[in-house]
């Protein structure tokens, strides 16, 4: 899922990332010896690994290596959660690894979620703005490369109305504010493996 990849294997020897769809890990071992035509391909030696973290809330995992003496990392893209966790383990045991669990920081996970609770409230002002407007005979006309879904939110924001517009932003907000202060309250877990 990182930087258009679509395949992820390994063996005792190297990490092997790959643009390109592989059935087998055979294809995906051969294809890292002699890429196909417009494939992108990377390989990590085992040796190079220094350390594997999550963070059991997200998707994924990042593997952090050594490329010429600096720390490197590299994301997988894994959304099965049982699928990461045995992939891990398996790492880290052909290198010796051992967990250390940390309480995520509080900090991180309230910025991204002020971040949304802005996004949402300034989203729900203009859209008021524009349903006011709508009201008073001004109609928007969506101009750029995406004009159609543009013009499709603003029809949507015109017909429904400020009264709408104004309850649905509510809703969101209160939404969103409620999933800040359960996850600031619940932080969750970062395990990295070294």
């Amino acid at each position: 899922d990182e930087e258009n990849r679509k395949v992820f294997g390994f063996n005792d020897e190297q990490l092997i990332f790959s643009s390109k769809g592989h059935k087998t890990f055979e294809s995906l071992e051969s294809a890292a010896l002699k890429p196909g035509l417009l494939e992108t391909l990377k390989t990590i030696d085992i040796d190079a690994v220094k350390a594997i973290e999550y963070n059991e809330s997200e998707e994924g995992l990042t593997i952090i290596h050594d490329k010429k003496g600096k720390n490197k990392k590299e994301g997988v893209g894994i959304k099965n959660s049982e699928l990461r966790e045995g992939l891990v383990k398996e790492l880290a045991s052909l290198k010796g690894f051992n967990p250390e669990v940390v309480e995520e920081k509080k900090i991180k996970p309230l910025l991204f979620n002020l971040f949304w609770i802005v996004l949402v409230g300034g989203f729900t002002v203009i859209a008021r703005g524009m349903a006011i407007d709508a009201q008073n005979g001004e109609h928007y006309v969506a101009t750029g490369r995406r004009r159609g879904i543009a013009q499709l939110m603003t029809d949507t924001i015109e017909s429904i109305g400020p009264l709408w517009v104004t309850i649905l932003g509510v809703v969101c907000l209160l939404y969103t504010i409620y999933n800040a202060y359960k996850r600031y309250n619940n932080p969750s877990q970062e395990i990295k493996y070294s």
